[in-house]
């Protein structure tokens, strides 16, 4: 008997627009089977949550293979993971659909070691739980429902970022277990969580221990990792994207070094100078004047010593 299966459009639900970071759906108990294709534009570029609940049933679709899932199950499915995810008739679920390397905007900084574990897991997860789980995990997917729907009313977006991060940390907690999942991830893992820790954290000038931290790891361990992997240390590294940044900014066109100073971070000019000569032999101006002369005469930029990270 062939199984009918509905457009997932016409459940009741509130879907991620192609601009929003985050999107929530309520899929209520229906007569026949619903499919979502991930691999649509619309889809492809959202990671999704389904909080799957007791007795319901579903299976995702990837590489020609099926996925059985029962509830209750929370389940992972990273941007790119699926071709399709099927909740069967009868089934109750939340599904939540967060966008790549933006849905974080709604955290705050306490997150994030969550945020960058969770972006960075390369597999599905489906996860067992208790019952109460998904009950709890599906009362926040239903709040940020009811805030997307209704964006005017006062505080949706603190009450949104409040649900989300309620939900990521709680299945964080489930992904990580009581073991630290950054100790035992490869090497080529951890510092590409760095490298990514460090392209949205460089203007802050945030210590190793921070980051560190950030990483869920010791300020040793980071160390030891950078300095066998990388050459470098990760104060090295720290300071080489600023001096890369800085560079940019000074070949970019003729905007005041005192603006590209602050801009950067740097409270204080002369500090940015002896910064930025400390690290390139010249002070910012001299190297601004430089790379405009090689230009002119068909040279190719001075090179920075900044090798590409795994």
């Amino acid at each position: 008997m062939r199984r009918g299966v509905a457009d997932a459009n016409t459940a009741p639900a509130v879907a991620a627009s192609a601009a929003a970071p985050v999107g929530a759906e309520l899929i209520g108990s229906h007569y026949v089977a619903r499919r979502w294709m991930l691999t649509s534009k619309a889809a492809r570029t959202f990671i999704h949550l389904l909080c799957l609940h007791q007795g319901a049933a579903a299976e995702v679709g990837q590489g020609g293979r099926m996925m059985a899932l029962a509830g209750p199950a929370i389940i992972w499915l990273p941007a790119g993971s699926a071709e399709y995810l099927e909740v069967s008739a009868g089934a109750s679920a939340e599904l939540l659909q967060l966008r790549t390397g933006v849905w974080h905007r709604y955290l705050p900084p306490s997150a994030e070691p969550a945020y960058l574990a969770l972006e960075g897991a390369g597999g599905i997860m489906a996860l067992p739980v208790e019952p109460d789980l998904v009950t709890t995990m599906a009362r926040s997917i239903a709040a940020i429902a009811a805030e997307i729907a209704t964006p005017a009313r006062s505080g949706a977006a603190s009450i949104m970022s409040a649900e989300l991060t309620l939900c990521v940390l709680r299945f964080w907690r489930l992904f990580a277990g009581d073991s630290d999942r950054y100790e035992e991830g490869s090497s080529a893992e951890i510092l590409s969580r760095f490298r990514r820790l460090l392209e949205e954290r460089y203007q802050q000038h945030l210590r190793v221990g921070d980051y560190a931290k950030l990483l869920g790891m010791t300020p040793d361990r980071l160390h030891a990792l950078c300095s066998r992997e990388l050459k470098r240390s990760p104060s090295e590294l720290i300071q080489q994207r600023v001096v890369k940044e800085a560079a940019t900014r000074l070949e970019a066109g003729t905007v005041a070094v005192k603006q590209i100073a602050f801009a950067l971070g740097f409270k204080d000019t002369a500090y940015f100078s002896r910064f930025f000569r400390k690290h390139t032999g010249e002070a910012p101006g001299v190297w601004r004047r430089r790379v405009a002369a090689r230009a002119r005469a068909g040279q190719s930029r001075p090179a920075l010593n900044f090798a590409d990270w795994p």
